[in-house]
C-alpha cells in the first residue's frame, strides 16, 4: 500500500533502507532528470503480518462461493465483520474497501489465534464458513448502508446517497415527508450505535440537540418523579418537539436493551430541512395512551414563538408542559397557552388537583439526597421550583383575586414562600414570592373594609353601592353581599327585598309572593324579568344574583304561571319620567365617548374572571 508524503511514516507497507546506486555501466543522471527508481526518503518501515489487501479479500469469497455474485456483495460482508470486530484494517483508519488497504483478522492482530492450523482445523474451518455465508451474505447490505451513514456527508458518493435515500422510503417515520426532503436527509442523516444497556442518551431539561429514529432496540421514556412512562421500539422516534419548539427535552431516554441503533438527524440540519414540513400533529404518549395533543400553528406574525400549540391532555401533562416551555422566559409575549391555561384550568383542573401538582414539581427532590445528586439533577430541581413560583406570579397576575379567594391556594402560596425563603439559590424567586404576599395582604386589607357592603338597585339604572367602608378603591360585588331591590305583581304593586346576591330566584319568589299576599303554592309561581318592549323572560328556580342579571330597563315580577301573560311593563318603562339635568346633544362626541368608555371599564373591571366559564359551563359545575 502506497501513501504520499508524511503518511508513508505510519502506513503499513515494507519499506528498505538500502539506498539504490546508480549503474557503473550508465550515464549518471543530473539533478534535474532523477531517477525514478530510487527512493525519495528513508524511513523506518516495518513488516506486517498476517494481513491482506481487500481486493484479495473480495476476490477470495468471490472464488469461495457461487452464492457471491459480486464485489459489492462480497465487500458488504467483509464490512459485516469488520462492525463486529472480527477484521480490522491495520491502522484503524478505514472501513472495509475493494481497495489495496491492508486489512487482517482481530486474533491475528492480538497474537491469539495460535500456531499453524492442522488439516482438520482447515477442514473444520472451510465447513463453517460455507455454513456461515448465506447468514453473512444478508447482513452484508446493511453493514454497507451502516457504513455509509457513518461518512460525513461530503464523503457520501452520489451512489451511496441514492442507497440511503431507498432505505429511507421505508421507515414510517419520515413516510409524511416529500421526496425531495427525503434526498435531503439521505446526504445528512446520521447512523448511531450504543452497545449497552442503560446508557442515557439525553437528560430531561437538557437543550434539544438532535432527533432520533430507533432502528433496533427499544428504549425508556423517563420522567422525574413519575419514572417510566413509556417504551419506544423499533420504528418509533423521539425528540422533535425540543427542536420544533427550542424547548428543554421533556424526558430522559435511557437504552433498554443491549446493541441499540438510531438514526439522528442533528438541530442545524433538522432546522435547515425539517423545521416548516414536519407533521400538523404531534402526540405523546405515555403508557401506550396519549397524554398531549400538539397541533402546529399557522404563521402569523408575532403570533407566537412556538411552531405547535397544545390542542388537548391530560391535566397533568398540559400542566408539565406548560411548566417546561412556557416559563423561564421561554414564552413570546403573544404566546396564548400560558394565560389561556390561567383561565380557564378549572374547568379541567380544579384548583385543588392544580395545587396538589404544583406542590409535586416545586418538592420533586423530596425523596433524594441532595449531596448525591448530579449536578445536573440538582439544576434541574431548581429549575423546578423557579418555575412553580413564576407560575404562581402569573397566575394571580391573569386571575386577580380569585386566586386569593380560595383557601387552599392561600395556604399552599404562604407555605411556598416560607419554602422559597429558605433556598439560597431562589434569591429572585424570593423577591416574587413576596410581591404576591403584598398583594395578598392588601386583597385581605381591602376584604375586611368592605366586609358588611350593601347594594341596592334603583328603579332606574345600575345597582348602587351603600356605606362602602372604602371609597377609594373600586367595588366588586361579592356573593355575600346585601341588596335591596323591588318585586313587582301584575297590577303593579310591589315589595322590596333585601337579599344576599347569592339567593336564588327560588327562595326570591316564595318571600315576594308571601309579601304581595299572593296565595299560590311555590311550584305555581314564577319569577320573571319583563323589558320594556313587553318581552318575559323566565327565571330558573337555581338562578343567583337575580337583581343585577336585568337587562337595561328591566323589572322584576312575580306571578302565577297561569297569568304569565297578563304581565305588561311598567309605565316608566315605555317613557322617560324624568328629564335630563344636561342637553345631551350639547356634549361634544369626545366627552361622550370618554365616559361611555370608563363606565365600560368600571364594567369589566368588576367582572370576575371565571363569570364566563361560570354562565357557559353552568356554575353548578363549580360549585359557584
Amino acid at each position: 500500500m502506497v501513501r504520499f508524503g508524511q503518511s508513508m511514516q505510519t502506513t503499513s507497507t515494507v519499506q528498505t533502507n538500502v539506498q539504490q546506486q546508480p549503474s557503473p555501466t550508465k550515464k549518471q543522471l543530473s539533478p534535474d532528470h532523477p531517477n525514478p527508481a530510487a527512493p525519495i526518503t528513508e524511513v523506518g518501515g516495518k513488516f506486517i503480518r498476517k494481513c491482506a489487501p481487500g481486493t484479495e479479500l473480495v476476490e477470495w469469497l468471490l472464488n469461495l462461493s457461487p452464492i457471491v455474485h459480486t464485489r459489492t456483495q462480497a465487500a458488504g460482508m467483509w464490512q459485516a465483520l469488520l462492525e463486529e470486530g472480527v477484521l480490522c484494517h491495520v491502522a484503524k483508519e478505514q472501513p472495509f474497501k475493494d481497495k489495496c488497504f491492508l486489512y487482517r483478522f482481530k486474533s491475528d492482530e492480538d497474537g491469539t489465534a495460535g500456531g499453524a492450523p492442522t488439516s482438520d482445523d482447515v477442514n473444520h474451518a472451510n465447513e463453517h464458513i460455507r455454513e456461515a455465508l448465506p447468514a453473512l451474505l444478508h447482513r452484508g447490505p446493511d453493514a454497507t448502508l451502516r457504513m455509509i451513514l457513518r461518512k460525513p456527508s461530503h464523503e457520501r458518493t452520489q451512489e451511496e446517497l441514492e442507497l440511503v435515500y431507498e432505505e429511507l422510503l421505508h421507515i414510517a417515520a419520515l413516510s409524511h415527508l416529500s421526496t425531495s426532503i427525503k434526498r435531503e436527509l439521505a446526504s445528512i442523516i446520521v447512523f448511531e450505535a450504543h452497545a449497552h444497556a442503560g446508557t442515557v442518551l439525553f437528560n430531561q431539561g437538557d437543550e434539544g440537540r438532535s432527533w432520533y429514529i430507533l432502528l433496533k432496540g427499544s428504549v425508556d421514556v423517563v420522567i422525574h418523579g413519575k419514572g417510566t412512562v413509556a417504551t419506544l421500539k423499533e420504528g418509533d422516534d423521539f425528540g422533535k418537539l425540543a427542536l420544533i419548539n427550542d424547548a428543554p427535552r421533556a424526558a430522559t431516554i435511557v437504552l433498554k436493551e443491549n446493541n441499540c441503533h438510531l438514526l439522528r438527524v442533528d438541530k442545524e440540519h433538522f432546522n435547515r430541512i425539517l423545521r416548516d414540513v414536519e407533521a400538523n400533529t404531534l402526540r405523546l404518549q405515555e403508557h401506550g395512551k396519549d397524554v398531549l395533543i400538539l397541533e402546529r400553528v399557522a404563521k402569523q406574525r408575532g403570533y407566537s414563538a412556538f411552531k405547535y400549540t397544545v390542542m388537548s391532555g391530560t391535566p397533568q401533562k398540559m400542566l408539565e408542559h406548560l411548566l417546561e416551555t412556557r416559563l423561564g422566559g421561554q414564552a413570546g409575549p403573544n404566546d396564548p397557552f400560558l394565560d389561556d391555561f390561567l383561565l380557564t384550568h378549572i374547568v379541567f383542573m380544579p384548583t385543588p388537583l392544580l395545587i396538589d401538582e404544583l406542590a409535586a414539581n416545586y418538592h420533586a427532590d423530596a425523596d433524594i439526597d441532595l449531596r448525591q445528586a448530579s449536578e445536573e439533577d440538582q439544576e434541574y430541581f431548581l429549575t423546578s421550583k423557579r418555575r412553580v413560583v413564576q407560575f404562581i406570579q402569573r397566575w394571580v397576575l391573569a386571575v386577580r383575586h380569585a386566586v386569593f379567594d380560595d383557601p387552599l391556594a392561600v395556604e399552599f402560596i404562604e407555605e411556598l414562600a416560607t419554602d422559597v425563603e429558605a433556598e439560597p439559590a431562589l434569591q429572585e424567586e424570593a423577591s416574587i414570592i413576596h410581591h404576591v404576599l403584598t398583594q395578598l395582604s392588601r386583597y385581605q386589607e381591602d376584604r375586611q373594609m368592605n366586609a358588611t357592603q350593601k347594594w341596592k338597585l334603583p328603579p332606574n339604572g345600575q345597582p348602587i353601592c351603600l356605606f362602602s367602608g372604602n371609597t377609594h378603591s373600586k367595588t366588586v360585588i361579592r356573593p355575600d353581599d346585601d341588596i335591596i331591590f323591588r318585586v313587582y305583581c301584575a297590577d303593579h304593586t310591589y315589595c322590596t327585598l333585601r337579599f344576599p346576591m347569592a339567593t336564588t330566584a327560588e327562595v326570591i319568589k316564595a318571600c315576594a309572593a308571601d309579601k304581595l299576599q299572593i296565595a299560590r303554592l311555590p311550584e305555581d309561581l314564577l319569577l320573571v324579568e319583563v323589558k320594556s318592549s313587553g318581552e318575559r323572560v323566565v327565571f330558573k328556580d337555581n338562578d343567583v344574583s337575580v337583581p343585577t342579571a336585568l337587562s337595561l330597563n328591566g323589572r322584576i315580577f312575580v306571578s302565577p304561571k297561569d297569568h304569565l301573560d297578563a304581565l305588561t311593563p311598567l309605565p316608566e318603562q315605555e317613557v322617560p319620567t324624568e328629564a335630563p339635568d344636561v342637553d345631551f346633544e350639547a356634549l361634544s362626541t369626545k366627552d361622550v365617548a370618554y365616559h361611555m368608555t370608563l363606565f365600560d371599564w368600571d364594567l369589566f373591571w368588576a367582572v370576575h374572571e371565571y363569570e364566563l366559564l361560570y354562565h357557559t359551563f353552568g356554575r353548578h359545575h363549580f360549585n359557584k
